[in-house]
């Protein structure tokens, strides 16, 4: 659970960990958040502490930005697929936490291995910290707030292109700066440097260059989150079962929603061979069918959380998923993106090399060990629709909830 008073109620929203089972009548299970793709009302700023899809990169550290995030396959480098801010309690050094996601945008290459396609890492900064002011509810503590005053140094160089660290430069006009040789020239040959190289560039100029660069990257979108429910329909069966409780006692509303199929609604398990993972990941997702994230983050002491796997084909075992290579704790489950984010990136979907994924799950470090300013490589698993999910009959959403 991130810290209560780090945040400000505008900024709330993009903290996808930031849950309240009080309020939504949870249980001691894990409840998930949902995170959906918005347009930012206002600029996104390291200090508001955004989560995002695409876009560039805002560095939780500013004064350290990840020097490199390239694609195993074709070797260029990847661009930013989502990027949320996910603060905890413990330890102190998560108190303001970060984790990247990057992607190689050429599907030829996912075709060819995905697991070379992807990189996750994990940034963390303390509460007392050089960039960002320690905020507190106490007065005491306010005033020593009021009193802070952030690290002053110069700003990293970062690649115009992709957003990483940046330590080439044009051996022209050297004010622009690169990750690669590779984003130097995607920079020359289609984002414009080349016809406004060593030139004093005009404010439209200036507009026109940066639409030429942000259509190199994944199209940028805020994700803003909200505790998951039961849709408009469980909620009013919810109700109902209620209402039949306090009408008849809990045998009869027990007996209200058992399955009592009649006529051609009739549905037989043994009809045809069901991917019953997929029935369920249709069930929840249906409920709120604009989500692009979900965040199930284990709690401490908890048992660890399984992920709405989009199928019974694909789970990875316990060697795909090693323990953290920094402290040896065990990585645990804490979000998935959903294939509903490819509506969003800008990503052409007809493509014979499109992107497509049914889920990509991230593992992160349990006990968040500390980065000591660095960025620790965290793990990523992907799993596809099965054929026998795409190509289920229609059912029911009742049937399926009876199967459970």
């Amino acid at each position: 659970m991130p810290p209560a008073d780090v945040i400000d109620d505008a900024a709330s929203d993009s903290d996808v960990s930031e849950l309240n089972s009080n309020d939504i009548g949870a249980s001691s299970d894990a409840v998930t958040q949902l995170g959906y793709a918005e347009d930012p009302e206002t600029p996104l700023t390291a200090d508001s502490f955004p989560s995002k899809s695409g876009g560039l990169p805002i560095w939780l550290n500013p004064e350290n930005p990840l020097d490199q995030a390239n694609c195993q396959v074709c070797e260029k480098p990847m661009n930013l697929l989502v990027q949320l801010y996910t603060p905890e309690d413990y330890p102190e050094e998560a108190y303001h936490r970060t984790v990247y996601v990057f992607c190689c945008k050429d599907g030829a290459c996912h075709k060819k291995n995905w697991r070379k396609c992807f990189k996750v890492v994990r940034s963390q900064l303390a509460r007392n910290n050089p960039y960002y002011s320690p905020s507190s509810e106490s007065d005491s503590e306010d005033e020593e707030a009021e009193s802070w005053q952030p690290k002053k140094f110069d700003p990293s160089h970062l690649c115009v292109v992709c957003g990483l660290a940046g330590p080439k430069t044009c051996g022209k006009c050297h004010q622009e700066f690169y990750c690669s040789r590779e984003h130097q020239l995607v920079d020359w040959n289609l984002a414009g440097h080349k016809q406004f190289c060593c030139q004093t560039v005009s404010a439209a100029q200036a507009i026109e260059i940066k639409d030429k660069r942000s259509k190199l990257l994944f199209t940028e979108k805020e994700i803003v989150s909200e505790p998951e429910g039961l849709g408009a329909d469980g909620e009013e069966e919810q109700a109902q079962l209620e209402f039949s409780k306090e009408q008849n006692g809990p045998t009869a509303a027990a007996a209200s929603t058992a399955l009592v199929p009649a006529g051609d609604e009739i549905y037989e398990n043994t009809e045809v061979d069901v991917d019953q993972a997929f029935l369920k990941f249709q069930l929840k997702v249906q409920l709120y069918p604009e989500q692009v994230l979900r965040y199930t983050r284990t709690e401490y002491g908890s048992e660890d959380v399984e992920p709405l796997w989009v199928s019974d084909k694909g789970k990875p075992d316990a060697a795909d998923i090693p323990a953290c290579h920094a402290c040896g704790a065990e990585r645990t489950f804490e979000f998935q993106i959903l294939s509903t984010l490819l509506n969003y990136l800008g990503v052409s979907h007809v493509a014979t090399d499109s992107l497509d994924w049914g889920s990509l799950f991230v593992y992160t470090c349990k006990d968040n060990c500390p980065t000591q300013s660095k960025y620790l490589e965290e793990v990523l698993w992907k799993q596809d629709f099965s054929d026998e999910g795409v190509q289920l009959p229609t059912r029911r959403p009742d049937a399926v909830r009876a199967d459970q």
